[in-house]
């Protein structure tokens, strides 16, 4: 017995193929459009991090030379106060 075709059953296979590749293309392109955001949003925040690293190191070199500013001016309260620290850290973890 013989089965007789649709009359489009052609037509309708390639638009199938052609909406499978136009989905396709899209996916693909998303992807792209994903991955360029992906790729900004990290190079906004590795350069976002990195100022905020270089402030901190800043702010940490500021704070160092300060504290040696004082020493140099207070040179006998600074080993007062060195001495005290370090015999009240022996007393607590006795």
């Amino acid at each position: 017995m013989a089965t007789a075709k649709a009359p489009n059953s052609g037509s309708s296979h390639n638009k199938l193929h052609q909406a499978y590749n136009l989905a396709g293309e899209a996916a693909h392109e998303t992807a792209s459009q994903l991955k360029s955001r992906a790729r900004e949003t990290a190079d906004t925040v590795k350069a976002r991090a990195h100022d905020g690293m270089e402030k901190g190191k800043q702010r940490a070199h500021d704070v160092a030379e300060r504290a040696e500013n004082q020493i140099k001016a207070h040179p006998l309260v600074s080993v007062g106060c060195a001495f005290a620290a370090g015999w009240l850290i022996a007393k607590i973890l006795k």
